[in-house]
């Protein structure tokens, strides 16, 4: 095989290499940007709550009457423990005793 052969079956791999590539690139960014448009759209939802207090109120209650109060008690109970084990240690790890 001539060099000249040697560099046109060289150039061929890597055409087609390159070729591969874009196409993996290509689903990897379409893999990308439909988790980013999720994200966008959590966002978007997150800053009409948040632009809207009394409809978050509303939905605060509803979900209470929904999943029982007792259970909604036993949650927010929880979720003080955990915080309050939180700081505990957050304060422990930043004296470093």
């Amino acid at each position: 095989m001539s060099r000249r052969q040697e560099l046109a079956a060289k150039r061929a791999m890597l055409v087609a290499r390159s070729e591969l590539q874009r196409r993996e690139f290509a689903r990897s960014a379409g893999d990308v940007a439909y988790s980013l448009r999720r994200v966008d759209a959590a966002v978007g939802v997150a800053r009409r709550a948040a632009s809207h207090p009394l409809l978050l109120a509303g939905a605060v209650i509803v979900a209470v009457v929904i999943v029982r109060p007792r259970r909604w008690l036993q949650g927010l109970s929880w979720g003080l423990s955990a915080a309050v084990a939180a700081r505990r240690a957050a304060t422990y790890l930043h004296t470093g005793a």
